[in-house]
């Protein structure tokens, strides 16, 4: 049986920072780095994406131009959906395979997805922590980090998941509405009651996840 956890969170809450805390405890899978390694030039996902929304969706060196992908989707409900029936698929396929390999070298994987709720994977991998904030400390630091006007601010919110849904489908939440200490002190506790869970919760299928919405675990 493989502990595979899974951890996510909404924009600017702080999940990059709870996974490179996390690391020195359990074998991390990103699925940023799945994400990007499925769409490298020549591979299916690529071709797809490229067939679907032109060669202006390319670089100079061919790689996938991301700002521009971005815009669109965050235009286009329809053409985001396009392209999360390209990757979606393929990066949860990679996804299994990677930890199934991290497993053999510890005994915990965390799988960090930051749209792990959107793309139903919590149907088949439990626990799922959350990492969240307030409202306005999101915003706070999208303006201060990424230097987003208000009107940006409120797409890319809008473009996941709120927090409160995120809040109600999670297993274990870590709040980062603090200082760092606070959150590793958190990050602690989480991981100690984690741990300390049945083994029993932790089952990873290798299966793609059901389509009628049941909350497996």
């Amino acid at each position: 049986m493989i502990k595979a956890i899974g951890l996510t969170g909404g924009i600017a809450t702080g999940k990059s920072t709870v996974s490179a805390i996390l690391s020195d405890r359990a074998a991390i899978v990103d699925a940023d780095r799945l994400a990007r390694e499925i769409v490298e030039p020549g591979k299916e996902a690529w071709r797809e994406i490229v067939e679907t929304f032109g060669r202006e969706a390319l670089r100079e060196d061919e790689t996938l131009d991301r700002a521009y992908l971005r815009r669109i989707v965050f235009q286009d409900p329809a053409s985001r959906k396009r392209l999360e029936a390209i990757t979606h698929p393929r990066i949860r396929a990679l996804a299994r395979e990677r930890i199934v390999e991290r497993s053999r070298d510890n005994p915990f994987v965390i799988y960090d997805a930051p749209l792990l709720f959107e793309a139903k994977i919590h149907h088949w991998l439990r626990p799922v922590i959350l990492v969240a904030c307030a409202r306005t400390l999101q915003e706070q630091r999208l303006r201060q980090r990424d230097g987003l006007s208000d009107a940006d601010i409120e797409r890319h919110l809008k473009a996941q998941m709120s927090l409160t849904e995120k809040r109600r489908l999670a297993d274990f939440v870590i709040e980062n509405d603090g200082t760092l200490a606070d959150l590793e002190n958190a990050v602690a506790a989480i991981w100690e009651t984690v741990v300390a869970t049945s083994p029993a919760r932790y089952i990873f299928l290798l299966t793609d996840p059901p389509e009628s919405g049941h909350r497996s675990g």
